[in-house]
């Protein structure tokens, strides 16, 4: 190659490399880091015949950017006194991969927050709050884990969080949403969420801010990963109020499960609340005809049950909304997410004195 060739080459991956330098520094200008799913020690699992799998116990470790302690029982958070103290107020929460706080720490999730924020509010009253949610699972799988643990835990008040994603995986028996990898059901090996990149190009790939951004919008635009999945259409439907024979038959499913949560309720005499976890998209104030709260509110209504809905105070928050969630991701919010969560939660709890009533509720049924 003469050197007038050279040099024209030279001047070539010159332009490229600085048309890749600019778009990256674009790309940490205007997005956020990606997660970072290699960290380690990540979160383990165990096989469960019944509800598919468990934390493992007394585990401290890594999901994506959260970092994760789980106590001798399995569950997320500090260990809970048992047996439970005499006049100990406990708050018992359940749910999937939002209730246990996917990529916080566990002082960010909203269980932690709004035991925090109780203290604060009702500083005579002995109270905490334990975070049994696991992620993936869905209603039944949670009813299960409740029933397991209800005479241990002895809760007073159990929160069901509930977010769009279990209605449509009510359908898949609990081997929907987000899963663990299980090649074989030996309930004595480890199981691990999600695979973490391992390979050196993967890794560094996901350094690259704009190569992550683009590879995003690319699968979505291919209805790749989370996009193709059957359960995301189902999602859209109840988001943008459409009915179909498929949904109705996922809302039943549902609506079985509260009812074997009210019959538990009955036998072990804790109140019930169904806390309405809305995705980004209500956030960002998209699907205005959304009837998923509406639904909800009924279906809970029926089984006895209360209702929170913290999409107004996500809503009317002065940050910013994209904020409120875990980067690169509509169904996790961030610690500020979460917090706001938490403030929904003791707002409603205070406003409606159910702290006082059900310790009044306990008191007289003792009584009898």
């Amino acid at each position: 190659m003469s050197m007038k060739g050279r040099h024209r080459l030279g001047l070539a991956l010159g332009a490229v490399l600085f048309a890749v330098a600019t778009c990256e520094l674009a790309a940490r200008v205007v997005f956020p880091a990606p997660p970072n799913p290699t960290r380690q020690p990540q979160i383990g699992y165990r096989v469960d015949p019944e509800i598919r799998y468990t934390p493992l116990p007394n585990q401290r470790g890594w999901i994506d950017d959260g970092f994760v302690t789980t106590n001798s029982l399995g569950f997320r958070g500090p260990e809970p006194a048992l047996p439970k103290p005499p006049h100990r107020f406990r708050i018992v929460a359940i749910g999937d991969s939002v209730t246990f706080g996917f990529g916080v720490n566990d002082p960010e999730t909203f269980c932690a927050q709004t035991e925090a924020l109780l203290r604060e509010h009702m500083p005579g009253v002995d109270l905490d709050v334990v975070n049994i949610a696991v992620p993936g699972f869905d209603t039944r799988q949670e009813v299960v884990l409740l029933r397991r643990s209800v005479s241990q835990l002895e809760p007073n008040l159990v929160l069901v969080g509930l977010y769009s994603n279990d209605i449509p995986d009510s359908l898949e028996d609990g081997t929907g949403g987000t899963t663990v990898a299980m090649p074989h059901a030996d309930t004595k090996q480890t199981l691990q969420m999600n695979a973490a990149p391992t390979s050196w190009w993967d890794i560094q790939l996901r350094k690259s801010r704009a190569v992550y951004t683009i590879g995003r919008a690319l699968r979505r635009f291919a209805r790749k990963g989370e996009w193709g999945m059957s359960r995301f259409t189902m999602e859209l439907d109840i988001l943008e109020g459409r009915n179909t024979a498929q949904l109705d038959e996922a809302w039943a499913r549902v609506a079985k499960q509260f009812d074997e949560l009210r019959s538990l309720a009955i036998t072990h005499g804790f109140t019930v609340g169904v806390l309405v976890l809305p995705p980004r998209e209500q956030v960002l104030g998209l699907y205005p005809n959304a009837r998923y709260q509406d639904r909800v509110r009924s279906m809970a209504e029926s089984a006895g049950f209360f209702m929170i809905d913290p999409l107004p105070t996500l809503r009317a928050s002065p940050e910013r909304k994209d904020r409120l969630y875990v980067a690169y991701d509509r169904n996790h919010p961030s610690g500020a997410g979460h917090r706001l969560i938490a403030q929904a939660i003791v707002d409603d709890l205070s406003r409606n004195h159910r702290v006082d009533a059900q310790r009044r509720f306990a008191r007289e049924e003792g009584s009898r």
